[in-house]
């Protein structure tokens, strides 16, 4: 739906906090769930700006020329673009996302208290946002910084 619609969904996963290990809290184990779907998003991306370079590289003008070339690097490019975007987004701290996890353990007892006691608020917090269409002008410039760098990483370790 995300390619072809503009919008998509992510089904929660669900998590046994029973597999955790007991050297950490409950909580803190949460957010190490939490920030790894992030992670791994950036992962992707840098792992594709990876290939992006050494196809942009090692390929030739011929291929980059070529109708399938260029719709290799497009797919590649939007893959990049995609997972970074997941990633910032879903750190925004505000529940249903990663983020409002991933701060938790963080936050002090009573700020804390009144985020679990406020969750509602969020939820609705975050659909105006989103429908306002506010949270992209928040997150812009922080997935533009992130791109630029993994771009910039990129093109550091192939020379170009």
């Amino acid at each position: 739906m995300l390619l072809f619609a503009g919008f998509g969904w992510g089904k929660p996963v669900h998590v046994n906090p029973i597999n955790y290990t007991r050297k950490i809290s409950m909580e803190k184990g949460e957010a190490i769930v939490s920030i790894a779907g992030p992670i791994m998003n950036f992962i992707l991306a840098f792992i594709f700006t990876l290939i992006y370079y050494a196809i942009f590289k090692f390929a030739g003008v011929s291929f980059m020329l070529s109708t399938t070339g260029n719709i290799i690097m497009q797919l590649i490019a939007a893959t990049i673009s995609i997972n970074i975007g997941l990633g910032v987004f879903n750190l925004i701290p505000l529940p249903p996302l990663d983020g409002s996890k991933v701060i938790m353990p963080f936050l002090p007892y009573k700020a804390k208290e009144w985020f679990i006691n406020n969750e509602q608020i969020f939820y609705i917090i975050f659909v105006i946002i989103f429908i306002t269409g506010f949270a992209s002008i928040i997150i812009s410039p922080v997935i533009d910084l992130v791109a630029s760098g993994i771009m910039n990483l990129g093109k550091l370790i192939f020379g170009i």
